[in-house]
């Protein structure tokens, strides 16, 4: 099963006695359809939109799932949604790997059900993008197996010294990481319209304005800024040690080295954080120490949008060409629609010396999001 399109996973919860009772007959499943069943619906999760289907298809209407078991949330009860023409409604962009291995370690066998256990691996560019453990249970609905519970655990989620967000209004942790996935992308419009929203549903929530804070740093508006920071600070109360950190690194009176400071104490209590790894690794001059320092959120979160953008110029300063497209495959690939993926991949193509390559990518980033005036100036220098 994907990672977070409309369920993220299923519990277990069945008990044998759930089972008692079937006889063998003919509709009793068999060992090789149930692995054939669930390794090819592994499989086939890649390609975006044409993944849709199948995916769908193979959840029964019974389905509860219960994902990132090791969080402290419950399972939740599987619903579809459509759009108008009746196809379902989602736009394959979470299906964004190139290629998934399955194993399947035990198969038992209950009649017209089966409880399956495994793992599976997605990859992009022969890079693991995520190991997941897993088990399900499916039965025979209609003449076809389904997917009717489901639970897993993926290797991502042992990450636990992040930044987790003080805030207990309803749907904020989604809404946050959202927020950061944003931030990462260096979608920064985006981010701004999710920080005030976040700032609205909870007026004492000190890292809501973090979306707002990236976007008026980025842009050079000091006054906004410095309004903007005011405001975070008299919310501290309550905020974990990181979160206090992290929103004094965009003081608009910080040098580098303040900055760096911050940054660098913010880690002692989120050491995992790839937001406060990626900056780190940004005001960080020495090009090999910089990949040092941001390796192990790459190496958890390989698919993250800052960070593959992050070691792609590292690499590229570096003149490792190679590795610098490695990180630009994954990136463009997860983010297809990302301006900034685009740009980057223009000033590869610059360093390179492929100037039309350069310029079709600066054109694209413009195309994608008409703040990137920037990637339009760059590709008429060309």
């Amino acid at each position: 099963m994907k990672k977070n399109v409309v369920i993220t996973a299923l519990t277990l919860l069945i008990t044998m006695t759930s089972f008692i009772g079937f006889s063998q007959n003919a509709k009793d499943l068999t060992d090789k359809e149930v692995r054939d069943f669930v390794t090819n619906n592994y499989k086939n999760q890649v390609g975006y939109k044409k993944a849709v289907k199948g995916y769908y298809d193979d959840q029964s209407k019974e389905l509860v799932g219960w994902g990132s078991i090791s969080w402290k949330n419950k399972p939740w009860k599987n619903e579809f949604e459509y759009n108008e023409d009746g196809s379902y409604k989602d736009d394959g962009s979470l299906f964004y790997e190139d290629s998934i291995t399955v194993n399947i370690h035990d198969v038992y066998l209950m009649g017209e059900h089966a409880n399956v256990m495994g793992t599976a691996t997605w990859y992009i560019s022969g890079v693991i993008t995520t190991y997941r453990n897993f088990s399900c249970v499916v039965k025979r609905e209609n003449g076809s197996i389904k997917y009717i519970r489901w639970t897993h655990a993926d290797n991502a989620d042992l990450a636990r010294n992040l930044i987790w967000p003080s805030t207990k209004i309803e749907g904020g942790l989604s809404a946050y990481n959202k927020m950061r996935d944003a931030m990462m992308d260096f979608n920064n419009e985006k981010a701004l319209e999710m920080s005030d929203s976040l700032v609205k549903k909870d007026p004492n929530w000190a890292t809501a304005h973090l979306g707002q804070l990236q976007y008026y740093l980025l842009k050079g508006n000091k006054a906004k800024l410095s309004e903007c920071y005011s405001v975070a600070i008299t919310k501290l109360e309550g905020s974990s040690r990181a979160e206090k950190e992290l929103i004094l690194c965009y003081n608009p009176t910080n040098d580098v080295q303040t900055i760096v400071f911050h940054l660098d104490k913010a880690l002692i209590f989120a050491t995992d954080d790839p937001l406060l790894r990626l900056w780190r690794c940004y005001y960080e001059k020495d090009n090999k120490i910089a990949l040092d320092m941001i390796m192990p959120s790459w190496n958890r979160f390989p698919e993250m949008a800052g960070i593959n953008n992050s070691m792609a110029y590292r690499y590229m300063n570096d003149g490792q060409m190679d590795k610098a497209k490695q990180h630009l495959d994954i990136y463009l690939r997860v983010y297809p629609k990302s301006a900034n993926a685009h740009d980057t991949f223009g000033d590869y193509y610059v360093k390179l010396g492929d100037k039309t390559k350069a310029k079709a990518m600066f054109l694209k980033a413009y195309e994608l999001d008409k703040t990137y005036t920037v990637s339009k100036d760059k590709a008429a220098k060309l």
